[in-house]
């Protein structure tokens, strides 16, 4: 990969006029939603995230905002609600379809310990065998400094088991216990301390995340019969999505690895019926705090990275990727299509990349706050700005432009250019700035 970034990687590719987009007031849109690797079921996952940040976002603005409660699907594949925003002169209504996946995460949860530790074990040999692991170095320091976290910790919970258990028979032994009484006590103290541990990672992040990278290296490697046929059942939904033209735009949201999943499914949806894509309304895919990476960089991802190339290639539809720095779970100034094996280049139309700081987005004061915290970074790309900014996840749901609009190069150079003007305007639609857009362009 070349050290030299290009206009996409950077976030400088315009958006392609070969691609069919939707133009403002948008009044109403349709969103398919799938969350990154989650236990929680919808609520916990987005719905009461959505309107907690809503309600902070309308607090000190003038916009209101309601929200319906949340309807489940007999299926208990799916639920749904819907969100509006209001405010000077403009009203937009968003119909939420949330697609779940929550049912098999949870079953990864539920795994003992051992068995977690011996699949942590199996990933963490085949991403540094097969050099996945540097190849995601070499495109965010960040991303390989946490990514061995819940690694290190499970080797640390083993190694304190072991010492544990070699200096409590030791101890006994020193205090006259026979031979079986100090391996049996030591047997008892490894087993104490293995537990507490295990029930240490449950409490912390370190499940989490142990069982996401395992998750994403047998995902890479077409391992998750379960998650396969899971996708299949998303692509249908998002069919069903794209053929209807009752609202201006419809967008099809992945956060986290959820990216994965909302890319796979879009794949296999234009593979089935790409026409469909062109009927209804016109057609986003948004990918927030992307992690795809960690799924195409395995050199034996063959169908990870077809339908990365697949969507990429495509001109039915226009892909948002947005990138935080500060999110190290995210590849910040990355094109997943390059990963895909796509040339570096600017020739194809997309995705179209844009990358903050969150800085940009958060007050100085919650950034403190936050700053230790980058399982709270990391969903900062789906929550409230506290300063206005081009990147605005509740307009861009529920606002009146369109997603070309929102990510339009033109559009975030207004904020570089003049940054202090972009943040006196509280909500950033463009029907509130009063410099003309067309002198944006030069």
């Amino acid at each position: 990969m070349s050290s030299k970034r290009s206009p996409r990687r950077v976030g400088h590719q315009l958006v392609s006029h070969d691609i069919r987009v939707a133009h403002g007031p948008v009044r109403r849109r349709r969103i398919v939603y799938i969350a990154g690797y989650d236990p929680r079921p919808p609520e916990g996952a987005k719905y009461d995230l959505l309107k907690r940040e809503a309600a902070r976002y309308c607090k000190d603005r003038p916009v209101d905002f309601t929200i319906s409660d949340v309807e489940h699907a007999p299926d208990a594949m799916s639920a749904c609600w819907t969100l509006s925003l209001a405010g000077e002169g403009w009203r937009s209504e968003a119909e939420y379809l949330f697609l779940r996946w929550d049912d098999i995460v949870a079953r990864d949860f539920a795994r003992s310990f051992p068995e977690r530790l011996l699949r942590s074990l199996v990933t963490l040999a085949d991403y540094l065998a097969s050099g996945t692991v540097w190849r995601m170095g070499r495109i965010f320091h960040r991303t390989l400094m946490l990514w061995p976290y819940p690694f290190v910790a499970l080797a640390a919970i083993v190694a304190a088991a072991i010492a544990g258990g070699f200096g409590a028979g030791s101890l006994l032994s020193g205090f006259g216990a026979g031979t079986w009484l100090s391996l049996a006590g030591g047997v008892l103290a490894a087993g104490a301390i293995a537990c507490a541990g295990a029930l240490l990672t449950r409490r912390t992040f370190i499940q989490h995340l142990a069982d996401l990278w395992c998750f994403c290296r047998d995902f890479a490697i077409s391992r998750r019969p379960d998650m396969e046929e899971r996708c299949d059942l998303f692509a249908d939904r998002i069919l069903e999505a794209v053929r209807r033209d009752d609202v201006d735009e419809t967008l099809l949201i992945g956060h986290s690895y959820g990216c994965m999943m909302i890319v796979e499914a879009v794949a296999r949806a234009l593979d089935r019926d790409e026409q469909a894509f062109e009927t209804g309304a016109p057609v986003g895919v948004i990918t927030l705090g992307s992690c795809i990476d960690t799924s195409t960089l395995h050199p034996r991802a063959h169908a990870r990275k077809a339908a990365v190339r697949r969507v990429a290639q495509s001109d039915k539809l226009l892909w948002a990727e947005i990138q935080g720095r500060q999110d190290m779970i995210n590849f910040y100034l990355d094109d997943p299509g390059v990963a895909a094996g796509l040339p570096d280049d600017s020739q194809r139309p997309n995705p179209v990349v844009r990358v903050l700081t969150l800085l940009e987005v958060l007050g100085t004061a919650n950034y403190r706050r936050f700053q230790m915290n980058y399982f709270r970074l990391h969903y900062q790309t789906i929550c409230a700005n506290d300063r206005s900014h081009p990147w605005d996840y509740l307009l861009t749901v529920a606002g009146p432009d369109s997603l070309a609009e929102r990510i339009a190069f033109w559009h975030w150079q207004l904020r570089w250019r003049d940054s202090e003007y972009y943040a006196s305007v509280p909500v950033p639609v463009l029907s509130a700035f009063h410099k003309p857009w067309r002198d944006l362009s030069t």
